[in-house]
């Protein structure tokens, strides 16, 4: 099995009301249920943080954006066996559709 990153762009779940934020959670927990132990892990990035582009310079942010032209939003490390696999597992998120996905393969998976 091969290690993928499915990361989240986008800031699809700003707008959302608390019920439907509550219903995404659940279809989520459902997903990741589901995918068992190819589900490794998987969080929500805060709006903040810091950009560094050498040594020298920071750029500290306390919006979404982290002067990128894209938010990225969360991720999910998932397993499976080849890209075609992983591109599936993305297509059945819930969170597609509020977000886009880029998976990426890991290209030096964690040593067991």
């Amino acid at each position: 099995m091969k290690e993928f990153l499915l990361i989240l762009k986008g800031d699809g779940m700003n707008h959302l009301s608390p019920s439907e934020l509550q219903s995404i959670f659940s279809d989520y927990k459902v997903w990741a249920d589901s995918l068992g132990e190819q589900y490794l892990s998987g969080q929500r990035l805060e709006d903040s943080g810091a950009l560094f582009v050498d040594k020298k310079h920071e750029i500290i942010t306390d919006g979404p954006f982290l002067e990128s032209k894209e938010i990225i939003a969360g991720f999910f490390l998932i397993q499976a066996e080849d890209q075609e696999e992983a591109n599936r597992i993305a297509q059945s998120s819930p969170h597609l559709g509020l977000y886009s996905i880029e998976v990426r393969p890991v290209a030096f998976p964690k040593m067991k």
